[in-house]
């Protein structure tokens, strides 16, 4: 389950009022998710004599294909992985045994030359792998982008930016019955590697003391322009509902607050350049009531 379903039901669950996130992109790379991959030892398509053991060796040098339910290969090693955005280090610590359970596989062109972003599902108290592998199924850059107890990536989490460029979008989050807590990575991929953009942060709440509940969700768009990457912007939807003495029934209509943002390429810096006022104001607005 998507961490926005997952956000979903448990805001609603907690008597939070939200509507889904929704992703819309002019550069969509995939608008459908390809099923995981749970078989390693299958070969990699368009890499002659390559299987997914062959490119995951470069992360975890003593990988080796594992024949119990759920669990697709399993290792001892992992190669040291910097953590970019808000990935903390502090999360990685995969013990003795690592265990790799599905990995996504999915193409984008970068520089007139075929990639493949990878990532790979592991424990939730271990890193999050985040790969790029060129054509010949060599390792570019891998890094860490576990930030929070779960990561999770949509079915559209990469998204063209340009002949030159890619976009990521990684979720970092965390929830219970009163508080929630979603992460928006964003970072770019190059011919040259994966290097961060920016951070998107969304929050939500319950205070049956105050009868009130807020809820946020982010959503990010690429925008179609003449620059050599396209421009990122982003949507954070602030719902705020008063809820009666049940602390669930909603009590008319929720008061609803949009913040927007964006990154734009910066062709003499060589870089995104944040443009978000508004999400300042919000995350100032967030570390005061929360």
């Amino acid at each position: 389950m998507s961490v926005q379903l997952r956000r979903a039901v448990t805001l609603l669950l907690a008597g939070l009022a939200l509507m889904m996130l929704g992703a819309g992109a002019a550069f969509a790379v995939s608008s459908a998710a390809p099923a995981p991959i749970s078989d390693f030892t299958a070969a990699v398509p368009d890499m002659p004599g390559k299987t997914w053991l062959d490119l995951l060796r470069q992360l975890f040098p003593d990988v080796i294909a594992a024949s119990t339910s759920g669990i697709a290969a399993t290792a001892t090693k992992m190669t040291p992985l910097r953590s970019i955005g808000s990935a903390d280090d502090d999360w990685v610590q995969c013990g003795d045994r690592i265990e790799l359970r599905t990995l996504d596989a999915r193409p984008v062109r970068l520089a007139d030359r075929s990639y493949r972003i990878v990532t790979v599902a592991v424990p939730d108290d271990c890193a999050a792998p985040l790969a790029l592998f060129d054509d010949t199924g060599k390792l570019v850059d891998a890094v860490n982008v576990k930030g929070d107890q779960h990561v999770s990536f949509s079915g559209s989490y990469l998204r063209e930016l340009g002949p030159s460029g890619a976009l990521v979008i990684v979720s970092n989050w965390h929830d219970n019955t009163s508080r929630s807590y979603d992460g928006t990575m964003l970072i770019l991929a190059r011919a040259e590697g994966l290097s961060s953009i920016g951070d998107v942060l969304a929050l939500g709440s319950r205070d049956c003391a105050q009868g009130t509940s807020v809820g946020e969700e982010s959503t990010v768009r690429v925008a179609r322009g003449d620059a050599p990457f396209a421009r990122i912007d982003v949507v954070v939807r602030r719902s705020v509902q008063k809820l009666a003495e049940d602390c669930k029934t909603g009590r008319g209509r929720p008061v609803i607050a949009t913040f927007t943002g964006s990154w734009r390429w910066n062709a003499g810096k060589s870089a995104y350049e944040p443009h978000t006022k508004e999400l300042d104001r919000l995350s100032g607005w967030n570390q005061k009531h929360f």
